[in-house]
């Protein structure tokens, strides 16, 4: 719990490769995550960690809603293929 709260605290686009917690991390800039999207880069998970009525506002194509609250309450995250890149963001005030 306490390791995803960093992630979360720590970057505005953050990449972490599967396995869980196994892997390296970095941030991305949006750009670099807009080219990802374009060019339907496999295995990229992106993860809104804001809570739902933000994303319902307004979020990145393709990403799933899963509230800071939420993870802090049940860190498991969601199924991914082992390859899978996740990609978190948050508001910058979470």
């Amino acid at each position: 719990m306490k390791h995803i709260r960093m992630l979360l605290v720590m970057m505005f686009l953050g990449a972490l490769p599967l396995p869980c917690f196994g892997g390296d991390y970095g941030t991305l800039t949006s750009a670099e995550l807009k080219a990802m999207i374009d060019r339907n880069e496999p295995g990229l998970m992106i993860i809104d960690s804001r809570s739902q009525s933000q994303y319902e506002e307004t979020h990145i194509k393709g990403a799933i809603n899963l509230p800071l609250m939420d993870m802090e309450q049940n860190p498991a995250l969601p199924e991914a293929p082992k390859a899978a890149r996740l990609v978190f963001y948050c508001s910058g005030n979470t």
